[in-house]
């Protein structure tokens, strides 16, 4: 009996243990993984092509569709200019080598490096998403 006890014991305390670890203990915690998934959200929708969330046409009228217009275009822009650089970098584009002199040039070759990976990254992503959306069923029928 006292044995079936201390294994039962044991059992509820690796149970709360895991419990109490899955949840963030801060405030600090679970911004942090707020952050995270948010930027897992964001890097997966700049390999998408660009679609605005009101595609239909801005009627410039007064101050605020102006601005809601000019959101839209720095956007699309925005968008473009990204996409661009990451198929630039997959497709061989690198950038000029930056002459090491200093702790400032130092800082900024590596900074350089740093993004030429990131692209890469995104590059590798985007083709993935790209395999995976030509193997992905359609909803057409093909009668």
């Amino acid at each position: 009996m006292k044995t079936t006890y201390l294994f039962l014991l044991a059992a509820v305390t690796a149970t709360t243990s895991l419990a109490a670890s899955a949840v963030p203990f801060t405030t600090d915690e679970a911004r942090s993984e707020a952050r995270q998934r948010l930027a897992a959200v964001e890097h997966t929708a700049a390999l998408r092509p660009f679609e605005p969330l009101d595609a239909d046409l801005v009627r410039i009228t007064d101050t605020d569709s102006a601005r809601s217009a000019a959101a839209q275009a720095n956007a699309r822009q925005a968008h473009a200019a990204h996409l661009a650089e990451v198929l630039g970098a997959g497709t061989g584009f690198e950038p000029a080598p930056i002459l090491v002199t200093d702790t400032d040039s130092a800082r900024a070759a590596a900074g350089q490096m740093g993004h030429h990976q990131a692209l890469l990254a995104d590059y590798a992503d985007y083709v993935k998403t790209q395999v995976q959306a030509a193997f992905q069923p359609t909803d057409a029928s093909n009668r």
